[in-house]
């Protein structure tokens, strides 16, 4: 794709991405980290995250609800307090679609459709999804983010003034690759595998029951919404099997917060804004 057609995808993108960060922002308590501001890698990672969620946040539409965002906020962010990428920025938002299905993009963006909570009972469940595509930003699964070379754009990115931000060539093909991989090829299997053991973790750490993590994974494959998640990852059989053998290997117990009332409170209150 020539610079000009790459330039004009990024205006054209730009409604998105401004909507994304003033709701997803508004919702995030955490400050700017200092190493985000002069890790170039990090920096690079955020920049192709933000530009993925904004793709999606198009594709879907993006739900502009503050009370239920900051709602998914905190229990994301309580989680994201345990994880070892500090250096990050979490958020989260709500993409409107009745697919079921979530989203990791690079650089902490993570995105829940309207039709995985509809699926959600309680906030454990909640946040058993939330960690496992947490887990995926914290374990590196969409890879590192060092450019071998500098293209046009790049140059021109670099010397542009304060948010004129441009799609490099670099951070467009990291998209488009992922953005496959979230509709067809799907992560590696053993990635997968890895979150769901990562996650259960976080939420052990914040208070959960780990148990959340298997009625969530039981109702994807009765769920006529959930073809494209099954497409795209392991059967739900195989996660649940490695997931139990996980538990007991670490001697994990079902214990911690359910927090059922409180969920269900806060999502009527979300559907009687947003029928």
């Amino acid at each position: 794709m020539s610079p000009i057609a790459v330039f004009l995808e990024k205006k054209c993108a730009a409604p998105y991405l401004a909507a994304f960060l003033l709701l997803i922002l508004s919702c995030s308590t955490h400050e700017k980290k200092h190493e985000l501001a002069v890790n170039p890698s990090i920096k690079k990672e955020v920049q192709v995250g933000r530009t993925l969620a904004a793709r999606l946040a198009k594709k879907y539409g993006l739900i502009r609800d503050i009370e239920f965002t900051n709602y998914i906020n905190s229990v994301g962010l309580l989680l994201a307090s345990y994880s070892s990428r500090q250096e990050l920025n979490f958020r989260f938002g709500i993409l409107n679609t009745n697919e079921v299905n979530a989203f990791a993009c690079p650089g902490g963006y993570i995105l829940i459709t309207k039709g995985a909570l509809s699926r959600i009972e309680n906030e454990a469940e909640l946040a058993g999804l939330l960690a496992h595509e947490l887990s995926h930003v914290t374990l590196k699964h969409s890879g590192n983010f060092e450019e071998d070379k500098v293209g046009f754009l790049d140059v021109l990115a670099s010397i542009m003034a304060p948010g004129g931000d441009l799609v490099s060539s670099f951070t467009k093909t990291a998209v488009d690759g992922m953005y496959l991989q979230f509709f067809e090829q799907g992560r590696k299997k053993e990635e997968e595998m890895d979150s769901d053991k990562a996650g259960v973790i976080y939420m052990v750490q914040a208070g959960y029951n780990p148990e959340a993590a298997f009625t969530y994974l039981n109702k994807l494959n009765n769920s006529s919404e959930s073809e494209t998640l099954l497409k795209t990852h392991p059967p739900v059989k195989e996660r649940i099997l490695a997931l139990s053998n996980f538990l007991k290997e670490q001697k994990i117990n079902f214990v911690g917060k359910i927090n059922k009332e409180r969920y269900q409170n806060e999502y009527k209150a979300f559907l009687s804004r947003n029928p």
